[in-house]
């Protein structure tokens, strides 16, 4: 299954952008974050008339504003009304606003263009994208892709929800043969002609229902990921996930179909053997499923998925091997957070809905306490808690929905109820014994009880080194 990366490449020559003209044009910013910066920076680079609104206040938003003012730009925080926009012709709105905001849905009353920065940033790319979005293992998958690329000497940029924006990727000076980036439900609300090369969808499953009630149209918001791609260009879905297979024959893109059920797959398994196979290709063998540092049929599939996307752009299957051998999952994934008195603890608190929570489970091996709970963000937890009950030993909760989930597991395993975060872990350790595994896999959002849920990872090995102290002599 040996191939010369450059004639097994599908990379295309070149890309066309869409460029939005922004010289002299009265253009509005929706929202001072991380993104908002990054988009008014880009903007005002370019010409444009602009104003950078928000709706915190100005103590909320110190740091903002202090590099904010180094541009040529109105700053307008607690933002009331849509007068104090300025009459803007675009808008570019960051993720975290909501594309049916009063003041948004106010601009379109007034003629104004409503996008998000994924829509802008591609407007102006001079690269092909590749883009991942899925409920579970995009950062992952984004991540894999652009190491097997960085190790295959194929000059890439890793940006979108994964940490650079994508508008700072497209604003670089460095010419790259390829954008990775990584692409969130929010982001997806607001593209318009977005288009890329290659489209990745991992799975589907209830999360943010806050902002994303139905699943149905969840799934329909992820599907936008596909939806300007024609023949030219490659859509990878995961049809181990029903809903993400419901897709298969409704796009125009070159589907790549990833299954671990069956071989017939462009992504698959074939005798413990990781096996990509693109159109008009050999198959070509990538590594085996016991190189993964990480166990657990889903990682398997994330591999996969990663690796047609690097063998699309002519990687070899040493770097994509490589790549994989050598992950290091992110942090509060799976995180080896210490053994004490032969009980292994477990961070994963970047298990923050069901499926991710389930699908880790998966992964630990032998007795198990498990420490669960927090902010459920309307979820239906049944299935996490019929999952809970049959692996653990017992169930430590924490947080809002620590009622909710004792109550579905029913008596069917221990399941008790901690007053603190620190009660809980010690709780855990108490009822732990030699060979067991104490997993924080909150199945959650954090925000009931921490700022985010790398704080409560943090905390969750804090206090695992606190009892590793006191325990080691």
């Amino acid at each position: 299954m040996s191939r010369d990366a450059e004639t097994y490449s599908l990379l295309p020559e070149k890309t066309t952008p869409a460029p939005l003209p922004l010289d002299g044009r009265r253009v509005a910013v929706f929202g001072m974050g991380r993104t908002g910066i990054a988009v008014t920076e880009f903007v005002v680079a370019r010409g444009a008339l602009t104003a950078v609104l928000d709706e915190r206040p100005a103590v909320e938003l110190t740091q903002a504003l202090q590099r904010l003012s180094r541009l040529d730009a109105q700053l307008v925080p607690e933002v009331k009304g849509y007068e104090q926009f300025g009459n803007p012709e675009i808008i570019v709105v960051s993720p975290g606003v909501p594309c049916d905001h009063p003041l948004l849905q106010a601009a379109r009353a007034a003629g104004a263009k409503v996008i998000g920065e994924i829509e802008l940033a591609w407007r102006f790319a001079k690269a092909p994208i590749i883009a991942a979005t899925g409920t579970n293992g995009k950062g992952t998958v984004v991540t894999l892709i652009g190491d097997m690329l960085d190790r295959a000497g194929i000059k890439a940029a890793v940006a979108g929800n994964i940490g650079v924006p994508l508008i700072a990727a497209i604003a670089a000076e460095d010419p790259l043969a390829v954008i990775v980036a990584e692409i969130s439900s929010f982001q997806l609300e607001t593209v318009e002609l977005f288009k890329p090369w290659i489209g990745i969808l991992l799975n589907v499953s209830p999360d943010h229902r806050d902002r994303h009630p139905d699943i149905d149209e969840y799934l329909t918001l992820k599907a936008h990921i596909f939806a300007k791609q024609d023949a030219a260009d490659l859509a990878v879905l995961n049809l181990d996930d029903s809903r993400v297979a419901r897709l298969q024959s409704q796009l125009a893109a070159t589907v790549l179909p990833v299954s671990l059920a069956s071989e017939d797959a462009s992504g698959h398994l074939a005798g413990g053997d990781l096996i990509v196979r693109l159109p008009g290709r050999e198959p070509l063998r990538v590594c085996s499923e016991a190189d993964l540092p990480v166990r657990g049929l889903h990682n398997v599939t994330n591999a996969l998925c990663a690796s047609l996307a690097a063998a699309a752009c002519g990687a070899s299957a040493d770097a994509m091997a490589a790549a994989i051998k050598h992950h290091h999952p992110a942090p509060h994934l799976l995180q080896d957070a210490g053994t004490v008195n032969g009980v292994k603890f477990i961070d994963d608190s970047k298990a923050t809905n069901p499926a991710a929570a389930i699908a880790d489970l998966t992964t630990v091996e032998g007795p198990l306490i498990l420490i669960a709970g927090g902010r459920a963000k309307d979820v239906d937890l049944a299935e996490f808690a019929d999952a809970a009950a049959a692996r653990a030993q017992h169930v430590v909760l924490i947080g809002e929905s620590a009622a909710e989930i004792a109550t579905a597991i029913a008596g069917r395993i221990p399941a008790t109820i901690a007053e603190s975060f620190k009660d809980a872990v010690h709780l855990a350790f108490e009822l732990a014994g030699p060979g067991y595994t104490v997993l924080l896999a909150p199945a959650c959002a954090s925000f009931d009880m921490f700022e985010n849920m790398a704080q409560r990872g943090e905390i969750f090995c804090a206090i695992v080194s606190q009892l590793a102290e006191r325990f080691s002599g």
